[in-house]
């Protein structure tokens, strides 16, 4: 309306503008009303002369006060509601339509993106026009925040967060991305270009790279490294937790009573503080990620679990590992870091879910159930094939740990009892 905003680029910015326009009209009413009728009272109630001017005595109006009181309200609640309506509008991505992903990760004093299929860029944003955009950022030092004027798009990056936001291009072009978040020394200079091209060059532009591991399938290498197969299935069953299949968006109750939304900062914030919000029906056994995962893991490992969908999902192969050259000590090690026994079991002594592997071999005790136990080879064997058979004492029972029964021979129980027992 007064042209005070970069000319509009995404298909929500007239929402803004008209909401911005608009109080721009009211601010400036107001402004020449209220000062002009300070200024007008200030020149004719002056002193005039040497003569006293007493203030003449003036009772009020009661229609006046009406007037300002209600209309301002009046003002109010209808910039209020149309602010609300442009905020669902700019906030919540489209639901019934396929939504292009990009990460989005701030650091000093740059912006860095990585596309679908994993090709990255750093201080260059290429985008197809007509097409919605949802950008997942995050940071790896301090906060910055993601601002396209033109786009009308402007979203914190925060460090250990994952952020979101979206846009829909409606013309092709080149414009500015800025920090607006003070960030250090540099901080002004920490911009970046939005490209919209044609979808067809967007897609040539993308392919313009050699072959490169996309989030999504490093994520599936992740679900195996760090042991989420033992407990979250891909079916849809549940194991000790939740099934990854379908779970993105998914909403559920935790054992609080309170609601949750399966999005990517719930999922985030249950893969490295797990104990946080637990699913009603599971109970709080997962390790806690934070310092063992990194913020490049994490988002890979929602990439992959936003791709289970449907009535069933491909299995998972595990990461291949040569063992050929290795002792049955390492072998036992490699096992130890691929099954879920890292998630559980510590080997500095401390305890996790399960007591810690250090000086197991040998160890003394009592199950539940009162028994005394021994950490021997059959003892060791049949934990790990039928763990509820005999559960330590303080721990708890019924076991949440997995039955490895047909998931490891007897050569893997043998190396892994190898190891255990050089953890003296």
């Amino acid at each position: 309306m007064f042209d005070l905003l970069p000319n509009p680029s995404s298909d929500f910015a007239y929402v803004v503008d008209i909401v911005h326009g608009w109080l721009t009209i009211l601010s400036l009413f107001f402004t020449v009303a209220v000062v002009g009728t300070m200024l007008y009272f200030a020149v004719k109630y002056r002193q005039k002369g040497e003569k006293p001017h007493p203030t003449p005595h003036i009772e009020g109006s009661t229609l006046l006060e009406i007037i300002w009181t209600v209309l301002p309200v009046i003002i109010c609640v209808i910039v209020a509601g149309a602010g609300y309506v442009g905020f669902e509008k700019i906030r919540n991505a489209p639901t019934n339509e396929p939504l292009e992903e990009i990460i989005v990760t701030g650091q000093k004093w740059s912006w860095g993106f990585k596309y679908k299929n994993g090709k990255e860029t750093t201080g260059e944003l290429v985008v197809p026009v007509g097409k919605a955009i949802k950008l997942i950022l995050t940071s790896r030092d301090v906060i910055h925040s993601f601002y396209i004027p033109g786009m009308r798009v402007k979203m914190d990056a925060v460090p250990q967060k994952l952020t979101t936001a979206w846009f829909r291009p409606i013309k092709t072009g080149v414009q500015q991305v800025y920090c607006t978040e003070y960030c250090g020394t540099a901080h002004s200079n920490m911009m970046a270009s939005l490209r919209v091209v044609a979808e067809g060059d967007y897609e040539r532009w993308l392919a313009d790279k050699g072959r490169v591991q996309t989030p999504e399938e490093a994520g599936r290498v992740y679900y195996t490294k760090y042991g989420c197969n033992g407990c979250h299935s891909l079916n849809g069953s549940p194991m000790v937790g939740p099934s990854f299949l379908n779970l993105f968006n998914r909403e559920g109750e935790l054992v609080d009573g309170s609601k949750y939304i399966a999005d990517e900062e719930y999922l985030r914030e249950s893969i490295l503080y797990s104990t946080k919000k637990v699913v009603k029906g599971f109970g709080p056994v997962m390790p806690v990620f934070e310092g063992q995962i990194k913020d490049e893991e994490v988002i890979s490992l929602i990439a992959f679990i936003k791709s289970t969908t449907g009535e069933a999902a491909a299995p998972v192969e595990e990461v291949a590992v040569d063992t050929g050259d290795m002792t049955p000590e390492q072998k036992g090690e490699q096992i130890y870091k691929t099954k879920l026994c890292a998630s559980c079991h510590s080997l500095d002594g401390s305890n996790l879910v399960g007591p810690s592997f250090k000086g197991l071999w040998g160890r003394t005790g009592k199950t539940t159930a009162g028994e005394d136990y021994e950490g021997n080879e059959e003892y060791i064997e049949e934990s790990v094939l039928n763990p509820g058979a005999k559960v330590v004492q303080g721990y708890p029972e019924p076991s949440p740990m997995p039955p490895y029964q047909g998931q490891l021979n007897k050569d893997d129980l043998s190396n892994l009892i190898a190891f255990i027992k050089t953890l003296k």
